[in-house]
């Protein structure tokens, strides 16, 4: 018996390894598959805030280019 151990040792590991690792993805398939939806959602929020704060200056530069034309 401790020979079988001793010579198929490296297979046992390797299989260990591959179930534990098929259990893992397995379980995890539904967060996997989900999260180029994410990135894409997290992308788009910063484009739409980047957009927003380059509004946002070029109201202030208008404002200021029009307050200083007054005189």
């Amino acid at each position: 018996m401790r020979d079988f151990f001793y010579r198929k040792n490296d297979i046992i590991i390797v299989l260990i390894i591959l179930i534990a690792a098929g259990f893992l993805i397995y379980n995890r398939i539904g967060v996997i598959m989900d999260y180029p939806a994410k990135l894409a959602e997290q992308q788009a929020k910063t484009q739409a805030e980047q957009q927003i704060e380059e509004s946002e200056a070029t109201e202030s530069t208008e404002a200021a280019d029009d307050s200083g034309s007054d005189d």
